[in-house]
């Protein structure tokens, strides 16, 4: 603990400001994980259960049935596909395009923001490297200063500059990596429920052409 106080002191105020910066780093990754991690569902299971209902026309009890997933994105988007069918689409890939606006931007909301802290965090970090910078060389041309103050001053700022870089780097490394790995998590979320929706249309697609699986014929999904 000492080890840290004393990182943070001679680091300076603006040390203060990247842990401020941290903190809300932080915030943002934590949010982003647990509400990715209500978003998720399991695919095959929800696919099979509402893919019942529409081989057999009935889209009100599928609605019912994707609407008890809920948070999940996949039921949000199959909920709002459903509607559409009710009232009628253009074109298969309007109503997906549609149904995906609202729970694409619920998915990938603030995870973006971390690209940006990470910059904001680096930025200061270079500031206070320079400010670092700055007072050791004042230090070096102050030629009236003694020898043994001189030699601490030029300490005292190499260490300012250094665990300013550092902190901000440390940072920025941390936001970069929680980007990396919740941005993979909505990709596969988004490209998940695009391909359901996309089936749905189409299962939808052939009822209303007449085409009745034989009975006891397995749903498409389940033999997947």
């Amino acid at each position: 603990m000492d080890g840290i106080v004393d990182f943070f002191q001679k680091g300076g105020n603006l040390m203060l400001l990247n842990l401020g910066v941290m903190f809300f780093a932080i915030a943002v990754i934590v949010e982003r994980g647990v509400k990715l991690a209500k978003y998720g569902i399991r695919e095959k299971e929800f696919t099979n259960g509402v893919e019942m209902y529409l081989r057999s026309g009935n889209l009100e009890a599928a609605a019912q049935a994707a609407n008890k997933h809920r948070p999940a994105v996949m039921a949000q988007a199959t909920f709002s596909l459903l509607a559409l069918m009710k009232n009628g689409y253009e074109t298969p890939l309007l109503a997906v395009e549609e149904s995906m606006r609202e729970v694409r931007h619920q998915v990938n909301h603030r995870i973006g923001w971390l690209w940006t802290i990470a910059n904001v965090a680096t930025l200061i970090g270079l500031v206070g490297t320079v400010i670092g910078l700055i007072g050791a060389f004042a230090s070096t041309a102050d030629r009236a200063m003694p020898a043994d103050v001189k030699a601490e001053k030029l300490t005292e700022a190499i260490a300012h500059a250094m665990n300013n870089t550092a902190f901000g780097l440390g940072i920025a490394v941390v936001c970069i990596l929680a980007h990396g790995f919740l941005s993979n998590f909505a990709h596969k979320y988004i490209e998940a429920t695009e391909y359901g929706l996309f089936h749905f249309v189409n299962i939808h697609a052939q009822f209303r052409k007449g085409y009745r699986p034989s009975e006891g014929a397995a749903p498409a999904a389940a033999k997947a």
